[in-house]
């Protein structure tokens, strides 16, 4: 990663934090459920891009799957979960194995997207938390044990730390007292990738 674009993730963060901070809300177990989820989600983000920056590339990669995680649980909490299977999450309990497609259930998510992106992604974001296959060959040379990482490979880790970083703070936005729409948060996102 060359210095210019960890100083553009880092200034990207800054701003994402800056306009997802402080909301305030309605004091609901749902809405503190679903807050939680996605602020841990953005965390991930600015961990990923510390990360990046002191070059734990590996360390990077294996965050990736609790960040997808950690928002589609807020995603879930937010807009599916029954007041009793939130209490349930909070005492210890999962979400259901159908947790992606009930979400794709409601109006916003109708797309399929996020099904998609776990089809075609969760093998290897499991493979780089839990240190698989795909995990040490970015650990091979020809001649010795050392990082690999293409630098394609780690400018999409990054691309995928800020998206769902910021989607996240686009959702905490929205359980805003104040009924605020994200408007501020999409038009960084915009920014980000016009």
């Amino acid at each position: 990663m060359t210095p210019e674009r960890i100083a553009a993730a880092e200034e990207f963060g800054a701003e994402l934090h800056r306009l997802t901070n402080e909301i305030e809300m309605w004091q609901t177990e749902k809405n503190r459920a679903a807050a939680a989820s996605f602020c841990i989600a953005q965390d991930h983000h600015a961990a990923i891009v510390s990360l990046m920056k002191s070059t734990f590339y590996s360390s990077s990669f294996a965050l990736l799957r609790s960040l997808f995680e950690a928002y589609l649980r807020g995603l879930w909490l937010k807009h599916c979960a029954t007041d009793e299977q939130v209490s349930a999450f909070f005492r210890g309990g999962e979400p259901p194995k159908t947790m992606v497609a009930e979400i794709e259930s409601t109006e916003a998510f109708t797309s399929g997207v996020l099904s998609r992106i776990k089809k075609k992604n969760w093998s290897a974001m499991c493979a780089f938390t839990h240190t698989g296959g795909l995990h040490l060959q970015r650990w091979q040379s020809q001649d010795c044990v050392e990082l690999t990482f293409a630098p394609e490979e780690l400018e999409e880790c990054l691309n995928c730390a800020e998206l769902f970083g910021a989607m996240a703070g686009l959702e905490i936005v929205q359980l805003s007292k104040s009924g605020a729409n994200g408007f501020d948060v999409l038009q960084l996102m915009k920014k980000r990738w016009p």
